[in-house]
């Protein structure tokens, strides 16, 4: 006789293997998820740290100004901050009052604004006087101007005296601080008084007559003194 061993065959059921393979499957996705999401969140945190940081040439161009300025500067420049900065110079530069020369500052005027110097300064070599006729020296200039025409100080400076004179008529002398003017030939007519202050260009007074020149053309005669001595007036304006 034989001794047969029986083979037991354990055998599953279709549906068994189906449900399993389907668990197996849910499982190796939810794994794949979770790995997706994990890789996204690196990749996300990696750019945005790349973003935050500094070029390379921005780097050394930063550092390059650091040592040249020896100033700390952020590591990414705000350009936004930067124009506004300049657009508010730019505001308070337009702001700013421009500074004119005030006529305290040594400026000075033509006496008379459209007139020539018709006979010049002559202390030294007499010149030929048509109304005394005679040789004499001349020592201030004659500006050609009509009979009322405005006269204008030359320098700022205080009225030191009002005077009327046989050879040159009224004189106005006004007093700076360098230098004494005679305005000579004036009118009666004045439109300043002794002791107050008059700025360059500053009208003093009229174009009147002079005796002991009154066959020229009308004209003012001035005189300049510095120190006291007699200087050529057509040195100051």
């Amino acid at each position: 006789m034989f001794n047969l061993k029986k083979e037991k065959y354990i055998r599953r059921s279709p549906g068994k293997n189906i449900a399993f393979y389907i668990s197996l499957a849910l499982c190796i996705s939810a794994v794949a998820g979770a790995a997706w999401n994990t890789y996204g969140s690196v990749e996300e945190y990696s750019a945005s740290d790349e973003a935050e940081q500094p070029s390379k040439a921005e780097s050394s161009v930063l550092e390059a100004a650091k040592e040249v300025s020896g100033e700390d500067y952020p590591e990414k420049a705000d350009e936004s901050s930067a124009l506004e900065k300049e657009e508010s110079k730019a505001q308070s530069s337009d702001e700013k009052p421009s500074e004119k020369p005030s006529q305290e500052s040594g400026r000075t005027y033509k006496p008379i604004s459209k007139g020539d110097i018709i006979k010049t300064y002559s202390p030294e070599k007499p010149v030929y006087s048509e109304t005394m006729k005679d040789w004499r020296t001349h020592n201030g200039i004659d500006i050609s101007g009509a009979e009322g025409a405005s006269v204008h100080a030359v320098e700022s400076g205080i009225v030191s005296e009002i005077k009327q004179d046989p050879l040159l008529g009224n004189i106005i002398c006004i007093k700076s601080s360098d230098h004494e003017l005679s305005y000579c030939g004036m009118t009666n007519v004045s439109v300043v008084e002794e002791g107050v202050h008059v700025m360059a260009g500053e009208t003093i007074g009229y174009i009147g007559t002079i005796p002991s020149e009154q066959n020229d053309e009308p004209h003012l005669h001035l005189e300049a003194f510095a120190g006291g001595e007699h200087i050529d007036p057509a040195s100051l304006f």
